[in-house]
């Protein structure tokens, strides 16, 4: 199967969002210490929260609190409905992304951020000055 740009040579291993349906998340990392969270948003939508063992977290929109509970109910580890344990919040506050997430551009399609073009006022005074005074002398010479 080939991508579609701008996703087109992305890493496969790469952590990432996006997980399609929670037993991805599952499968992709470690169910050890994996917790879920369903709270409602909105009128009458919910969210499942899942929080892997190092603090990882994705989420999945549903049309209800009780789809979501029933989904969650489904994968096997332990559900809290209503709010985030205090553990869990300290564990999603204490994630810190492995080195090679920041590998990789932010946006696949631009390419790596490049270093700032040298526009005269941000060049060293003495260079700045050297060249003013080269372009002067060009001009008196080129009337």
């Amino acid at each position: 199967m080939t991508k579609e740009w701008p996703f087109e040579g992305d890493l496969e291993d790469a952590p990432q969002r996006g997980y399609k349906h929670p037993q991805d998340f599952l499968a992709a990392r470690s169910k050890e210490g994996t917790e879920a969270i369903v709270i409602r948003i909105g009128l009458n939508d919910a969210q499942l929260v899942l929080v892997d063992g190092s603090g990882f977290w994705d989420r999945w929109v549903y049309h209800s609190v009780d789809e979501a509970k029933e989904i969650a109910d489904g994968l096997g580890v332990d559900v809290h409905v209503g709010e985030y344990p205090e553990k869990t919040r300290v564990r999603i506050n204490g994630y810190r992304r492995p080195a090679k997430d920041y590998e990789r551009a932010a946006y696949p399609e631009q390419g790596a951020v490049g270093p700032v073009i040298p526009y005269p006022e941000n060049r060293p005074r003495e260079l700045q000055d050297a060249l003013l005074k080269e372009r002067d002398q060009q001009d008196a010479t080129n009337p």
